[in-house]
This record gives structure tokens, sequence and C-alpha cells, in this order.
């Protein structure tokens, strides 16, 4: 990839990226936030620190947090209605604590056309 098909993929002016390259900058907070939100599997020790591996284990899946360790859960949504299917308004990766005290007791979904489902 070249720095200027970089630049457009992360969503910055190529000459960003020609600058950074040249050592005329530094990269910003928000680029590196740009860059480990377009490439999830990143580890963020390597960008930042220049530690660790490139890639995080298990492609970026398994996370860690203030809170623990923790691992996304699968929330499948249901289609209902043949004749007019719907789709959840976003997309969206449920994370819970590894070992968690609390249970998950309901999940609405809104859909686009202002109904919801209960589970």
């Amino acid at each position: 990839m070249t720095a200027k098909q970089f630049a457009a993929e992360i969503g910055v002016a190529a000459s960003t990226i020609s600058n950074i390259l040249a050592e005329r900058n530094k990269p910003s907070t928000d680029l590196y936030v740009r860059i480990l939100n377009r490439f999830r599997t990143i580890n963020t020790d390597w960008l930042l620190l220049g530690t660790g591996s490139m890639y995080r284990p298990n492609g970026g899946l398994q996370q860690t947090s203030l809170f623990g360790d923790m691992r996304p859960l699968d929330v499948p949504v249901e289609q209902t209605d043949e004749d007019a299917p719907r789709q959840p308004m976003a997309q969206h990766v449920v994370y819970q604590p590894a070992a968690a005290q609390k249970q998950i007791a309901k999940i609405i979904v809104y859909y686009t056309d202002g109904t919801y489902e209960e589970r």
C-alpha cells in the first residue's frame, strides 16, 4: 500500500502521511485513533510503544479493559416478517466481562421502521 492509499484508508490528507514519513511532523492522537479504528487487528502497544507483536492475539477479538478480560457475545437478529424484512439500525458487537456476575436479562432491538423487538 502506498502512503497515498494508506492516507485514503484512514481518512487523512496524503500530505499528513508524507510529512510524518519525512519526519517533519509527529503523528497526532487522532491519527493513531484513525489507524486503530480502520485496522482493528493492529496491536495498540506495538503502534504506540513499539513493543509486542504487530497484531492482536485472536485477530483482535479478545479485548482487555480496566474491568477485566472481555469476550464478544454473539447476539443474533431474527427476521420475523418475510414480506418486509427488517434490519437493525446498526450492527454492534456486545462485550461482557468474562467472569461476569451479572447476566443479561433483556435485549431490545430497534428497527428503522420504528418497531422494536424484545428478547
